[in-house]
């Protein structure tokens, strides 16, 4: 048996090379076909697990507590305050909460700063000292917040690079003296770059400064509408957020009728949507490059039909001098399948090529997977033998007389 298949796929090679022009162009279809399914499956896994990271890189276990714009804080603002959260609930939360390693009140805003001879409007950040450690944001020069800077508070500051750039050029920026308003800051400190976050800001253009500053001097206001949070790891996230809601219900006096009048988010809740979103897409874009496939198989049948036309002459003769209808059929279906199989190998190669080329013109790193060129080449094949089914059952049907009789 397996001497027949092998004689079948040296006849079908044998006939498929002396149509050499006419078997290329039958596989172009399946080329394309297989290039799209590689390409689109990498492109948008490197996308998301780009997303991902970025995602990742913006903090460590972080949990965000927002207040709500809501009733209680326009009675917070009619009272001079400026969110219902303060920087007592911070400090409780870091203190009460043991699935909480560190927390961080903050506020910001964008205005312009000003140096000696430069000036450029960057995000200012109030912070405290845990901020760079729960954004897990390194120091590249000089030194960063220390407890007694906000305490004090010191006037000092740390400068993002795109920030450094715009205000002073070349120079090192440490020791140097920015003036936001009337307020002036020393800089102590250049942080490591952050580059582009997932909405497309530069987070590399900003100057990190005590928050007591910010809010008494800059903004004039009482209290931060935001606290940061960072979880003691990634299995802790959940508890620590159900801890946080607790203990901010409890200090703010909410009743269990009463809704919260904060918001907690979490960035392994952005992470899971990313990875949702990423995957569904990587769906969609699969079953679209698909339909290349079809319409590659759909160019195979035809081409086998006309071959069955072609040699129905030489099929009567085979079938004359003994040929069953299952080596004739096995003929063409081995035909198609090597057509197909072909077409595959080569749109795999050149998916792969286009694949890394396009990841690497858009900046993200191409996710190539093993399982998507074994499933890509398992339906080429696949294409070729139910797409050359019908041609090799046309063939092996013909009445080998009327074959005989054929011009």
């Amino acid at each position: 048996m397996l001497a027949l298949w092998i004689e079948c796929l040296k006849m079908g090679l044998k006939e498929l090379w002396r149509h050499r022009l006419r078997s290329m162009l039958t596989m172009i279809g399946m080329i394309m076909g297989v290039s799209a399914v590689i390409i689109c499956v990498t492109v948008v896994q490197g996308v998301k697990e780009s997303l991902i990271g970025d995602i990742r890189r913006a903090g460590r276990n972080m949990i965000f507590v927002i207040t709500d714009e809501g009733e209680r804080t326009r009675a917070s603002a009619a009272e001079g305050a400026a969110s219902n959260l303060t920087r007592a609930d911070a400090e409780a939360i870091e203190m009460e909460c043991d699935a909480v390693a560190m927390s961080c009140a903050t506020h910001g805003v964008k205005t312009g700063v000003v140096s000696e001879t430069e000036g450029a409007v960057v995000d200012i950040n109030g912070v405290e000292h845990t901020y760079t450690a729960i954004r897990n944001w390194g120091v590249s020069e000089g030194r960063d917040l220390e407890p007694f800077d906000i305490v004090a508070p010191r006037r000092v500051c740390l400068v993002g690079v795109t920030a450094a750039q715009a205000l002073f050029g070349d120079r090192n920026p440490i020791n140097e003296v920015v003036r936001v308003g009337r307020t002036s800051f020393k800089i102590v400190g250049l942080l490591e770059s952050k580059g582009v976050n997932p909405l497309g800001q530069d987070e590399d253009n900003v100057l990190i400064v005590p928050l007591p500053i910010l809010l008494r001097d800059i903004l004039a206001v009482r209290e931060p509408p935001v606290i940061l949070c960072s979880a003691t790891s990634d299995e802790t996230v959940e508890r620590a957020v159900t801890q946080i809601r607790d203990l901010l219900r409890q200090r703010h006096g909410i009743s269990e009728s009463e809704k919260d009048d904060f918001k907690v988010t979490t960035l392994k809740e952005k992470e899971e949507q990313a990875r949702r979103v990423g995957d569904e897409m990587t769906l969609l874009m699969f079953f679209l490059a698909l339909v290349s496939l079809a319409v590659g198989g759909v160019g195979i049948m035809n081409i086998m039909l006309v071959a069955v036309t072609e040699r129905t002459r030489e099929i009567g003769i085979r079938m004359a001098i003994g040929a069953s209808t299952k080596a004739i059929n096995r003929q063409f279906l081995i035909e198609a399948s090597v057509i197909s199989s072909a077409g595959g190998a080569v749109g795999i190669v050149l998916g792969i090529v286009f694949a890394v080329m396009i990841a690497d013109a858009i900046g993200i790193q191409a996710e190539l997977s093993t399982w998507i060129i074994v499933l890509a080449f398992v339906f080429s094949a696949g294409v070729g033998v139910v797409f050359g089914l019908w041609p090799a059952r046309r063939a092996a049907g013909l009445n080998p007389i009327e074959a005989l009789r054929h011009d």
